[in-house]
């Protein structure tokens, strides 16, 4: 096997023009890395989906559970059986992108039964409700993953439910993870999110907005008081930071719009080829960086990165082609670990969630 080769990132910026965000990117931007985001849209333009670090189980069981939803919402899925089969279907469907995209990966667990069998409970209570005539007679327009094109607004994206009635819209966010922050309020994000969406309903002549709601994995709804002047505020901060990304993208001067966090770096999905990452010296996993220096041993490549010279063991796990090829390659080891707990920090081994790129 080959590991995966991916082009320098330097040569994508002269490619990169940023035209709409969807209402989450928008809100990463304001509230985590923009330089992150940068840095997707640079990998966009490689059109390779293994130049991207996969996403975590938890961002994956949320596709998932979105497209039970979806599924459930559309009346394709009608009883127990259908929601347990497609959880398995959907399940097995990801499991293989991840063994096509990163050869390396020998750990692609992802499923949670806890996860599934709370988002079954909730679409069987879904089914249950699924007759959309009201009592006077009005029909409900009801929407499920709806597309929602607003690119005069700098915003594309895709709306997880929308019930549209007598030219109101109530628009409905489902969300895998925690819905609330450490204080007990809603996550500021979601807020935002919610109204992002309302305002695109309005643009495309859906109707008023009417509510907003986030629904846990557990079913439980959480509504949000619109605000019509926020949500026009949004707007404006929208077209703001288009203009702030394609300028930064423009004179290449990314340092202030990189956000670098002890918490966050670790689990960027751009740490491979991030130049600002920060890997707090306690984390299991790392990711490295450096020149091939020597090989010693089918087993073992030693980098050189900067002044240090760092080890690293298992490579024999891969069946590598040609190792002696990778000699004064620049490779990035993405998920390795401390050989052991008393080995300097300048050893480190293969783990079953290791990907490895070769930096051309």
């Amino acid at each position: 096997m080959k590991f995966i080769q991916i082009l320098h990132i330097e040569n994508a910026w002269g490619n990169v023009s940023i035209k709409t965000l969807s209402p989450s990117t928008f809100s990463w931007v304001s509230h985590g890395c923009a330089y992150q985001v940068l840095l997707q849209n640079a990998l966009k333009t490689f059109n390779n989906s293994s130049f991207y670090l996969p996403s975590s189980q938890n961002a994956i069981l949320g596709t998932v559970i979105h497209k039970i939803y979806e599924l459930t919402l559309k009346g394709e899925l009608r009883n127990l059986t259908d929601l347990k089969y497609k959880w398995e279907e959907l399940i097995a469907i990801e499991k293989n992108k991840l063994t096509t995209n990163y050869p390396t990966l020998r750990n692609a667990i992802l499923n949670d039964y806890d996860k599934r069998n709370r988002t079954i409970r909730y679409a069987m209570s879904m089914m249950k409700g699924c007759n959309y005539a009201s009592n006077d007679g009005s029909v409900k327009k009801v929407y499920s993953e709806k597309w929602l094109d607003c690119e005069d607004l700098g915003l594309k994206g895709i709306a997880d439910k929308l019930i549209i009635e007598d030219g109101y819209v109530d628009v409905v966010d489902f969300k895998s993870g925690y819905v609330k922050d450490d204080n007990g309020d809603i996550r500021a994000e979601y807020v935002m999110q919610l109204h992002l969406y309302a305002a695109m309903c309005q643009f495309l002549s859906f109707g008023t907005p009417r509510s907003l709601n986030l629904i846990d994995i557990d079913g439980q709804s959480y509504e949000i008081p619109y605000n019509s002047d926020y949500s026009k505020q949004l707007l404006t901060e929208v077209k703001r930071a288009l203009q702030v990304l394609n300028d930064a993208v423009a004179s290449r001067n990314f340092s202030s719009y990189a956000k670098p966090e002890l918490g966050m770096c670790p689990f960027c999905s751009c740490r491979h080829i991030c130049n600002y990452r920060i890997i707090p010296d306690d984390s299991y996993y790392k990711t490295i960086t450096g020149k091939v220096a020597e090989i010693p041993s089918t087993n073992m490549y030693v980098l050189s990165n900067g002044e240090d010279m760092i080890y690293i063991s298992g490579i024999n796990v891969y069946n590598v082609d040609d190792p002696n090829y990778y000699l004064g390659k620049n490779l990035t080891f993405v998920n390795i670990a401390r050989a052991s707990q008393t080995a300097d920090v300048y050893t480190y081994k293969i783990t079953e969630n290791t990907l490895v790129y070769e930096q051309l």
